[in-house]
């Protein structure tokens, strides 16, 4: 394996880490923190009126209210998209590689 394989696989693995980590920071350190205009809207006195229904309203999917499956669902998503862009990379740079 060369050298410039070894630093790239580092490098995707300390980049996985760290979105890992800010996962795990914005569960139990910032998901408390309420966004400032629901707070301007709240003193005065207006309500949201959505022109569509959502499909996750306030950013929550029923039955998942809890910090620890919000938790689960965020290191899965993490994952999921690593693996996706990891395929799509490895489909380009086989397609660079082999011209037709």
């Amino acid at each position: 394996m060369s050298k410039n394989n070894k630093l790239n696989q580092k490098t995707v693995l300390i980049g996985l880490i760290v979105a890992l980590i800010f996962v795990i920071l914005g569960v139990f350190c910032f998901s408390y923190a309420q966004e400032m205009l629901d707070l301007q809207a709240e003193e005065l006195g207006l309500e949201a009126q959505p022109i569509y229904d959502p499909p996750f309203p306030d950013y929550n999917i029923l039955g998942f209210e809890n910090k620890w499956s919000t938790l689960i669902i965020g290191v899965t998503s993490v994952l999921l998209l690593f693996v996706v862009t990891f395929a799509v990379a490895k489909l380009l740079s086989k397609k660079k590689r082999d011209p037709k």
